[in-house]
């Protein structure tokens, strides 16, 4: 079975590509923007067939979807930070929704039986009042970014899109998910590799944060590629899924776990910089209609991936 993805040096791609590698009988083929930074999938070079070229170029994505003639599609290539959306929303806009447009349009043309996949995230539902917490997949979306409003442009695209050509579109509504090799615009990333420089000396024994009062529901990239692969093989098309722990941690508790699991004394001090427009104060999911569907539970909890997090900067700053 030849399976592709975008977005293969985001922070889900490359851990989705290492878990279908482990498939049997499954060969990657991966849709990678020429100029994105290699290194996160320096391990995968040998192991996957790229595609080079750009979401926003439909002669380039055409190519890559005639080529491959994949029977599995894994759509995440996205400008996928909501603080650099309120910098770019149109950018953002023409890359999350022109990109997906450019994608199925490949599908329709080349692949019309292919399963695909398209990211969303829980940006879409914006503030959420805490009574309807936790968040299912029927709640109403009013996102408060530039990059949420795009989030539901791109799924409603994927939904029409079954619905007036028969594709088999299963979309996701992704909530926090962290791992290594994920850069350090995420707010733990951020947090870890200030920790890690700190210990090196190449930065001032201050850490630097955010608003620490929002509560979000984190998810570590390893559980989300295999809830990815057993969402397209077991969900349902023209249907869409929360995809998350069910558990909230306020963003503060995060910090106080970096620091209390540092090698030197540091102090918190908030950036006015870094607090967004808005910021919704908690974002918990219900993943009941994932978990009935495919079976999957999340394995990685928040130690676990802080931990992992600290190390991972220690070594890259160590370099």
């Amino acid at each position: 079975m030849r399976v592709l993805l975008t977005g293969l040096t985001g922070p889900v791609g490359s851990f989705l590509a290492d878990y279908l590698l482990t498939l049997p009988a499954v060969e990657v083929h991966a849709f990678k923007r020429w100029r994105s930074d290699a290194r996160p999938i320096a391990h995968l070079l040998e192991r996957v067939t790229i595609h080079e070229g750009d979401i926003e170029d439909p002669f380039a994505i055409d190519r890559a979807i005639a080529k491959a003639a994949p029977a599995r599609i894994f759509h995440l290539a996205a400008q996928s930070y909501p603080s650099a959306s309120w910098e770019a929303p149109i950018h953002t806009l023409r890359v999350n929704v022109e990109g997906t447009v450019n994608l199925l349009e490949a599908v329709r043309r080349h692949v019309p039986t292919a399963r695909v996949h398209i990211a969303g995230t829980s940006a879409q539902y914006g503030t959420v009042a805490p009574e309807a917490i936790p968040i299912g997949e029927t709640h109403p979306m009013r996102p408060g970014s530039p990059y949420g409003v795009s989030k539901v442009a791109a799924e409603l695209t994927g939904l029409q899109y079954h619905d007036n050509f028969g594709l088999h579109v299963v979309v996701t509504r992704s909530f926090n998910h962290v791992g290594p090799r994920q850069g350090d615009r995420c707010s733990i990333q951020t947090f870890c590799r200030q920790m890690a420089a700190i210990e090196l000396g190449l930065q001032e024994p201050i850490l630097r944060v955010g608003n620490l009062e929002p509560r979000r529901d984190f998810t570590h990239t390893r559980d989300v590629a295999r809830a990815l692969w057993l969402l397209l093989e077991h969900g349902q098309p023209g249907e869409v899924y929360n995809l998350c722990s069910g558990q909230a941690t306020r963003i503060g508790d995060i910090v106080q776990m970096v620091v209390e699991r540092g090698r030197v004394p540091v102090e918190v001090q908030v950036d006015p910089a870094r607090l967004r427009p808005s910021d919704e104060p908690i974002l918990r999911g219900d993943n009941g209609k994932l978990c009935a569907a495919t079976g999957w539970q999340p394995t990685i909890g928040m130690v676990e991936i802080v931990e992992e997090l600290l190390a991972y900067w220690r070594t890259e700053l160590a370099r």
